[in-house]
């Protein structure tokens, strides 16, 4: 069209934008930019031809309606974004904008544009990523989380609902520490965290809005932010409170003896030799108490061994209780214990092995099933002075001479070893 070619559009010829001019629909000019956007190989495959036929049909509808109104009232659009299909069949999405403009006394539309597939195809990619993301977060068993240099709450994903009973927005913006039943917790992974770099499975607990306390496993990394300065930490926890409680009843039954709940035989030996060797590190005085029922087989004989395993239940009950928190108390086997006091002088060994006998002497044991049944137990008590050295066996040996003339001696009694 020579009649539109003028100054003006030599002008636009220039532009590194492209520029498209339509009456109606009919495409009138496009500039070389134009031309090259459209990969039109001659003019021809471009003017004179519908601009619907370049439109991608689901936007077809906003462009109409821009025409219209530049036929009816002279205006500049809004910028907006559409789909145009290129002379070879590809797909590009352009930023438009444009304006009412006289061509031989019709109003016709001058657009110009840019390419913005690449952006586009960008923001769609990082669209999906930010869907893929929340779909996966809000679909995780374990719960993701992120936290600010000063240990914020920053994010949490929808899991912890499930787990610790609260709302994501509930603990967004709260610190961390705030669901530890023992802060320093929070702190010790902190400063593993900026030893090291990240941490796998290191062991924590947490505290649920019903104030039940969960065990959890936790993978974390440090982050950091454009000029190397630490900036948080984010990871993921899961529920590991199942495990650990499987783990500990496991240990349980390792470490304990099933029918009296106190330390069994293996566990015991190990207790003492510990104890010994922390003693004679530290310089302390222990004692070792061996402790044995008295008569303990005519109690089977006569009532059965459900009687004797009530017995010594009993037994054990009335012996912890006499006990302080840092003495080990285990059975050996069968009628046979024993208790090992460290940090003891004789004169409180001494008073504790008395107490215990006497405290199982003065409380007979009260059994619906069995009646009233009196226990005696005889007990064998070496002693060790941080000036001399013992060693298990021979200790235990000590002990065992010491509770055999506790028996020889009419039983019901303490015999420390001379």
């Amino acid at each position: 069209m020579q009649s539109t070619r003028d100054s003006a559009f030599v002008m636009l010829d220039q532009l590194s934008a492209g520029v498209v001019l339509f009456v109606g629909d009919v495409i009138r000019y496009a500039n070389p930019a134009a031309m090259r956007f459209f990969e039109a190989a001659a003019p021809a495959q471009v003017l004179g031809r519908s601009v619907m036929e370049f439109i991608h049909p689901l936007d077809q509808a906003r462009v109409t309606a821009r025409i219209r109104s530049a036929e009816a009232l002279p205006q500049q659009n809004l910028p907006t974004e559409i789909r145009i299909h290129t002379c070879t069949g590809g797909l590009r999405v352009i930023a438009l904008t444009s304006a009412t403009y006289a061509v031989d006394g019709e109003n016709g539309l001058l657009t110009t544009f840019i390419d913005m597939t690449a952006r586009s195809e960008m923001e769609q990619r990082l669209r999906e990523s930010d869907e893929n993301f929340r779909s996966m977060l809000e679909n995780m068993q374990d719960v993701f989380y992120r936290t600010d240099a000063q240990g914020i709450t920053r994010l949490v994903c929808p899991a912890v609902r499930n787990i610790l009973g609260y709302e994501a927005e509930e603990i967004i913006g709260r610190p961390a520490a705030d669901f530890y039943p023992n802060p320093d917790d929070r702190y010790g992974l902190s400063q593993a965290v900026l030893r090291d770099g990240a941490v796998r499975d290191y062991p924590g607990q947490m505290v649920c809005k019903d104030g039940r306390i969960i065990d959890i496993s936790i993978n974390t990394r440090a982050l950091y932010d454009e000029e190397g300065n630490f900036a948080g930490v984010e990871g993921i926890w899961r529920d590991i409170t199942e495990r650990r409680n499987l783990e500990r009843e496991l240990e349980r039954h390792a470490t304990t003896d099933e029918l009296t709940g106190i330390s069994n035989r293996r566990t015991i030996l190990e207790q003492i030799k510990d104890a010994i060797e922390r003693c004679r590190r530290y310089r302390h005085p222990y004692a070792l108490l061996m402790l044995d029922l008295d008569h303990f087989k005519a109690v089977n004989d006569k009532l059965g061994h459900l009687a004797g395993d009530r017995v010594l239940q009993y037994f054990a009950a009335t012996v912890s209780g006499q006990l302080r928190s840092s003495d080990r108390f285990g059975r050996l086997g069968g009628e046979e214990f024993c208790v090992l006091l460290e940090q003891a002088g004789l004169e409180e060994a001494e008073e504790v092995a008395e107490r215990i006998r006497r405290a199982v002497h003065e409380a007979p044991m009260r059994d619906e099933e069995f009646g009233t049944l009196v226990v005696t137990v005889s007990i064998g008590a070496a002693y060790c002075t941080k000036a001399v050295e013992c060693g298990v066996s021979e200790l235990l040996e000590t002990a065992d001479r010491a509770l055999y003339v506790a028996k020889q001696a009419g039983r019901n009694r303490v015999h420390w070893s001379s």
